[in-house]
């Protein structure tokens, strides 16, 4: 398996997991998300930013806030340190997306996104970056 595809396979999962409220959704997001895990514990460095993003999105589905807030935040602080701008983009993404659909935080919402934005510009992904704005002005 891939890491990065495998990773977003699982990010997916867990968006539609939380949409949705299927546990066919959350049980093969939760498969993906131990994977990484051995992935992790293995010694790869590449996936702890993956790895710390998959747990949050497993706490806000098991409605655990205040760790999904603290790994969300873990999460973009691992992605973006060694320069993982578009994972760090994607996953100011789902938090603010967390933030607004379990906690109706809509300044939260706002502050992700455009983190979401200047990431995603910083990264290249102007078209992305465009979309985002315009959800943000719907805030």
């Amino acid at each position: 398996m891939i890491p990065t595809e495998t990773f977003s396979r699982g990010v997916a999962l867990y968006a539609m997991a939380r949409k949705t409220k299927s546990r066919r959704y959350k049980g093969r997001a939760n498969t993906i998300r131990k994977t990484v895990a051995k992935w992790e514990k293995a010694g790869n460095p590449n996936v702890k930013h993956f790895h710390a993003m998959l747990r949050a999105e497993q706490a806000a589905l098991d409605r655990r806030y205040v760790l999904a807030d603290e790994l969300y935040k873990e999460a973009i602080v691992y992605a973006a340190r060694p320069g993982f701008l578009h994972h760090a983009a994607l996953f100011n993404e789902r938090y603010a997306d967390y933030r607004l659909t379990e906690h109706g935080d809509k300044e939260d919402a706002r502050y992700y996104l455009a983190e979401a934005v200047r990431y995603y510009t910083e990264w290249g992904a102007i078209g992305k970056a465009e979309q985002l704005k315009k959800d943000m002005a719907k805030l």
